[in-house]
């Protein structure tokens, strides 16, 4: 029974964050207390872990309030008004990304279907805005149409559509995202945050993988999530907790978070404004990772990689896959990936050539998890072509075993090939294609063929 006292104290928090952003905009409008405004258009901040800060549905937790050049979006500079804004300390933040896909053979049957994505965030730099040091808040939503080519028409597990992202309530639906509070330390080496948070925005995920459609591949180890929805990504979930990461050395960093285990404010029931702390949870979901990030340090001229290994242990009740009527307390997944560039073509720093990646995933405990294996692996190159430096070239394979617990199933294994064509910073269309080999692991639904396209934009 869900303690009383525990939900209105998680809810009350939940509305001073609210009532934080607006005294934070009626301070800076009413005071005027701001930095001088800058221009970041002259001064654009690129790195391998935050390729595109301009975009909000691709940015690791760290790079959110990065600032960016103004050229990266649609909408430019707003005619000065993103100036003033930055000026006060306030980045808002917007994209939009829609799939048209369709299953051509193989699966359930034929079909069709669009899938979209408006996503936008307001970051407030409250250093700027209220003095102090290193502290600011985030927050934002999205809106998500359309419908699920995998669950509609192929049934397969691995969602063909990274852009389908609706609530648990499968409906088209605008849900509230992630909102807390960060704040930098010790010369930013160590960033805490605490607030609505998801999971997959921090551990999991690497930068590479936003090339992909495939929601399986982008942004990260989603497995993690078919095996525990409290692994929440979002859109469309976001849940109380609260992180931090450590940089140890230029090198080295150590990630760790402990979350709550929520299922329906995981998977953006309410809109995602289910702010209770308990609905028949128990315990929590503590996750560590360890990176190692290679020539990514100012000044290092070497091929750049991330190579990441991490684990969660989540102390919540599961079904059990072996016997149906009853439960079994606690799972847990470790899991490893990384991404290397292999060759540069240009000069130190340039971001063309050939990057190669890797992941997998072990959810040992086969009688509550639904894909106890899973490994992954692909290349992605930039610039294959003359004078198109910003197109990519993307190839990936990825397989998951099913628990022997679920009847009739062996492994899905999918296989994309995308081509992004970059037309500018702000707007791309990447043609895709994909081959699901048995769908769900099963021999009884046909190898499935997709084909389509995205398109995505930066506002």
């Amino acid at each position: 029974m869900r303690n009383p006292r525990i939900h209105r104290s998680w809810c009350g928090i939940g509305l001073l964050f609210l009532a934080l952003s607006l005294v934070v905009g009626i301070s800076a409008a009413a005071h005027g207390q701001a930095s001088p405004p800058t221009n970041p258009s002259s001064t654009p901040y690129r790195s391998v872990r935050c390729p595109a800060p301009a975009n909000p549905s691709s940015l690791y937790f760290e790079c959110v309030g990065q600032p960016f050049a103004y050229d990266e979006t649609l909408t430019k500079d707003w005619a000065g008004f993103r100036t003033e804004l930055s000026g006060l300390g306030i980045t808002p933040t917007a994209s939009y990304t829609t799939q048209l896909m369709g299953n051509t053979s193989g699966g359930q049957s034929r079909g069709f279907t669009y899938s979209g994505t408006l996503q936008a965030s307001i970051f407030w730099d409250l250093h700027k805005l209220l003095g102090i040091p290193g502290l600011s808040f985030e927050v934002g939503g999205a809106w998500s149409t359309g419908k699920n080519l995998s669950a509609d028409y192929i049934g397969n597990s691995f969602t063909v559509q990274g852009a389908y992202t609706a609530p648990d309530n499968g409906t088209n639906n605008l849900t509230l995202g992630e909102m807390y509070l960060r704040q930098r330390l010790f010369n930013n080496s160590l960033v805490i945050a605490a607030g609505r948070l998801a999971p997959g925005s921090t551990f999991a995920i690497m930068p590479v993988l936003y090339n992909y459609v495939n929601a399986a591949i982008d942004p990260g180890l989603f497995v993690l999530g078919i095996n525990d929805a409290t692994f929440a990504f979002y859109p469309p979930g976001a849940e109380w907790g609260a992180q931090a990461i450590y940089q140890i050395t230029p090198r080295f960093e150590v990630a760790a978070g402990v979350f709550n285990t929520n299922l329906s404010s995981a998977l953006g029931g309410k809109g995602g404004l289910n702010f209770a702390f308990q609905q028949g949870n128990l315990g929590a979901l503590s996750v560590v990772q360890v990176n190692y990030l290679l020539n990514d340090a100012p000044g290092d001229t070497g091929l750049p990689g991330q190579y990441s290994f991490g684990g969660f242990y989540n102390s919540n009740k599961f079904s059990s896959l072996s016997n149906p009527n009853t439960t079994k307390i606690g799972t847990y997944s470790v899991y490893g990936m990384f991404q290397q560039m292999v060759y540069r073509d240009g000069e130190a720093g340039s971001q063309k050539g050939l990057t190669v990646w890797g992941e997998a995933a072990l959810a040992p405990k086969s009688t509550v998890n639904t894909m106890p294996f899973f490994v992954g692996g692909g290349l992605s190159y930039q610039g294959p072509l003359p004078r198109r430096d910003n197109d990519i070239a993307a190839a990936g394979v990825i397989y998951g075993a099913f628990s022997r617990y679920i009847p009739r199933t062996s492994a899905e294994t999918v296989i994309e090939i995308n081509y992004q064509i970059t037309f500018n910073r702000w707007l791309s269309i990447t043609p895709n294609i994909q081959y699901v080999i048995k769908p769900s692991g099963s021999s009884a639904i046909g190898n499935a063929f997709v084909l389509g396209t995205q398109l995505a934009i930066n506002f």
